[in-house]
């Protein structure tokens, strides 16, 4: 190749390289900015204003590349794209799919024989179905589970705050604990088993923690029957309200109460559902496996309020968000984890509950109207009122935190049900 042709090709390069740059540089200026990102369900950043301060310590300029990034042409298309092809770097065999060294899981167990009363209460037998770990996530037959690893002594620190509100509010309040297990407790073959500890001895630690006189409600034992049911969500980490109602059925068994039958409520179903756990991995399975949030249509007259700090402070509203959609469909469940709601039914037995939880107590809390005359719901994570004086003013009689057992073993929430005590 001549010097004059090799000349015009690195010209030509430089052409086209510096025209793709001016074309994207034109298109990011022109295109509608959009303010929230659907695919990562967060909000998008804003063009910064411009201040000396910001300028000299260099955060200006940072933030205008926060912002380019964010309002690239296409970005989620460029998103998605890329995460097939991250996909396509995967190394699989005919046991295990490995995309990077932190997958530690054992492709190399034998399938054991396995007795029924083993089926029904820990792994499933071998299926030949293989899996991966991806961002600490494990996927599994296009579905995504959370691995529980939790030790003891975290789960007895989350039943001594537990006592310390029976021993505050005895013998006026019962008290009530829901452990609620995680996904992968009902899903896991033999072949994966050592991917996560077994809930059920991890609950069982917290139980025999706590007080005899709080009652405790073994949602694990009323749940695993269903395991082949559609109970916890393909791509996002919570449980469906079909979950939520067999833990409900076995909250109702504790309490002396009876459950509603679901054949004589009706209800609504929001598609195409694609959750937390999908967002985080990008996996291509669990976006061909989306998920549907079905929620139920009481027959219950029912007054709904929201709250704040102030005691009594409350605002007439609704049970569901209906405008939930998309990734945000899990929070057509009292609207979101909003601090505080009240609950106000046509029931007049005198019997007031206090539900203490995060978000996995929205679909669980909505059930509870069809046996409470008064039901308060509390998020821990955000409440900041007088919780102790609130129960009083309402007239509070039974309190009940669930949890899900990652809440129940992390530092997090554990000080933050501790804080309400104040």
């Amino acid at each position: 190749m001549s010097d004059t042709t090799n000349k015009k090709i690195h010209l030509l390069n430089v052409i086209i390289f510096c025209s793709l740059l001016l074309l994207g540089g034109i298109a990011s200026m022109a295109m509608k900015k959009e303010k929230v990102s659907v695919m990562e369900n967060r909000k998008l950043a804003s063009f910064p204003e411009y201040t000396d301060s910001t300028f000299w310590k260099g955060k200006y300029f940072k933030e205008i590349e926060a912002w380019y990034a964010d309002n690239f042409p296409f970005r989620d298309k460029w998103i998605d794209l890329s995460g097939k092809i991250r996909s396509k770097f995967g190394y699989e065999s005919s046991e295990i799919k490995m995309y990077d060294e932190t997958n530690d899981a054992d492709a190399n167990l034998k399938t054991k024989d396995t007795t029924k009363e083993k089926i029904n209460n820990g792994p499933l037998p071998d299926d030949g179905a293989t899996g991966e770990v991806k961002k600490r996530v494990f996927v599994f037959k296009n579905r995504a589970f959370e691995m529980f690893g939790g030790g003891a002594a975290m789960g007895k620190s989350y039943a001594d705050v537990i006592n310390s509100y029976h021993k505050l509010l005895s013998p006026g309040i019962q008290v009530y604990n829901l452990i609620i297990p995680v996904a992968l407790e009902f899903e896991i073959t033999e072949k994966y088993a050592n991917m996560q500890k077994p809930n059920r001895p991890a609950i069982e630690n917290i139980y025999n923690s706590e007080d005899p006189a709080i009652k405790k409600v073994w949602a694990i034992d009323s749940i695993r029957p269903h395991r082949s049911e559609y109970i916890y969500f393909n791509t996002d980490h919570h449980w469906t309200s079909l979950g939520a109602y067999y833990a409900y059925k076995a909250f109702c068994v504790t309490a002396g109460l009876t459950p509603v039958n679901l054949d004589t409520v009706a209800s609504k179903v929001k598609p195409a559902f694609l959750g937390s756990l999908y967002r985080l991995t990008r996996d291509e399975g669990l976006k061909n496996n989306p998920d549907s949030v079905r929620y139920y249509l009481f027959r219950d007259s029912l007054n709904f309020y929201t709250g704040n700090a102030t005691i009594g402070n409350w605002t007439r509203s609704k049970m569901y968000g209906e405008g939930a959609s998309g990734p945000n469909s899990y929070s057509v469940f009292l609207q979101g984890d909003l601090p505080i709601v009240k609950m106000e039914t046509q029931h007049k037995n005198g019997r007031k509950i206090a539900v203490v939880k995060e978000s996995y107590g929205n679909a669980f809390a909505c059930f509870l109207i069809n046996n409470y005359e008064k039901v308060v719901v509390v998020d821990q994570r955000y409440y900041t009122g007088d919780f102790i004086n609130m129960l009083k003013a309402e007239g509070i009689n039974e309190l009940l935190f669930i949890n899900n057992i990652f809440a129940a073993h992390t530092p997090f929430h554990i000080e933050k049900i501790k804080g309400l005590r104040k």
